[in-house]
């Protein structure tokens, strides 16, 4: 790579897109889980696999003031936890202009804050 190519590589691509790389590897890492192959491009789906063991993580990053959840987000997400055992869970970060995180939430099926308790 040259040193122009280096310097350029984020050109051009928006600070979501930049950071949501390091938000998946940087949730792998905090929760111990592993990185889906193609941030589930192929068979496998979600970005994040067992993360603490128990979750299914599909990650989104936004420079917005908001962010949409939908069904088909949801259901996908389901499609890949459950099968393997694990919980599903979408985690979206809220980053500033320059694509520094600012704020992280967690959205879980609501099934899921029973368990446990039946």
């Amino acid at each position: 790579m040259s040193r122009d190519s280096f310097l350029n590589r984020h050109k051009g691509k928006s600070p979501s897109h930049v950071r949501s790389k390091k938000q998946e590897a940087m949730l792998a890492k905090r929760g111990g889980g592993r990185l889906v192959p193609g941030s589930g491009s192929s068979y496998q789906k979600g970005d994040v696999k067992a993360y603490n063991g128990v979750y299914r993580i599909e990650a989104k990053t936004t420079k917005n003031k908001s962010f949409s959840v939908t069904r088909e987000m949801v259901r996908k997400i389901e499609d890949a936890a459950l099968p393997n055992g694990e919980m599903p869970a979408i985690v979206i970060e809220f980053i500033d202009e320059r694509g520094n995180p600012e704020m992280e939430v967690a959205v879980v099926p609501t099934w899921l804050l029973d368990v446990g308790h039946a």
